[in-house]
C-alpha cells in the first residue's frame, strides 16, 4: 500500500514527465502569484516618485576632494573658472552651456553636473566663493575655498 502511494506521488518510471499532482501544485502556485500581481502593481503605482539630484552630490564630493588635495585656489583671469593647483596638476571647473565641466591641466573635460543655471565665482582676496544653482532650483549652494 505505501509502495503504491509512493509510486503514485514520486514517479520512478523510465519515461520522464510530471505527475498529475506535480502539475496541479505548479498551477496552484502560478495562480497564487497571478492573483497577487494586481495588488502589487496598484501599490507601486501609488508611491510618489522620489527624485534626487545625484549629479549635485557627485559634484560636491568631487570639488571637495580636489580642494583637499591641492594647496592653491585661484580664479582664472577671465573670472569664469575656478582652479585648484598643486605640484603635479591644475584642476579647473567652469560652466559651459548648462553644465559644469572639469579640466585637468587645461586639456580635456569631464561633465560633472547638468542643468546648471548659475555658476558665480567671487574672489574676495583671502577666499573664493562659488555659488552654484540648478535650473529646477533643487540645488542652490555656496562654497567657500581658502586661497
Amino acid at each position: 500500500m505505501i509502495k503504491t502511494i509512493r509510486n503514485f506521488v514520486c514517479r520512478s518510471g523510465k519515461n520522464g514527465g510530471f505527475t498529475y499532482i506535480e502539475a496541479l501544485a505548479a498551477l496552484s502556485v502560478a495562480a497564487l502569484i497571478m492573483s497577487a500581481m494586481p495588488a502589487a502593481i496598484s501599490y507601486f503605482e501609488t508611491l510618489d516618485e522620489y527624485t534626487h539630484d545625484f549629479e549635485a552630490d557627485f559634484f560636491v564630493l568631487d570639488i571637495t576632494d580636489v580642494y583637499n588635495e591641492n594647496n592653491k585656489t585661484a580664479v582664472s583671469s577671465t573670472g569664469f573658472s575656478i582652479n585648484f593647483e598643486n605640484d603635479k596638476r591644475t584642476v579647473s571647473y567652469r560652466k559651459s552651456g548648462d553644465r559644469i565641466i572639469r579640466s585637468v591641466d587645461g586639456s580635456g573635460f569631464v561633465t560633472v553636473m547638468f542643468g546648471v543655471e548659475n555658476f558665480n565665482i567671487k574672489d574676495s582676496g583671502k577666499e573664493v566663493n562659488l555659488t552654484v544653482e540648478t535650473e529646477n532650483g533643487d540645488f542652490n549652494e555656496t562654497f567657500t575655498f581658502k586661497k
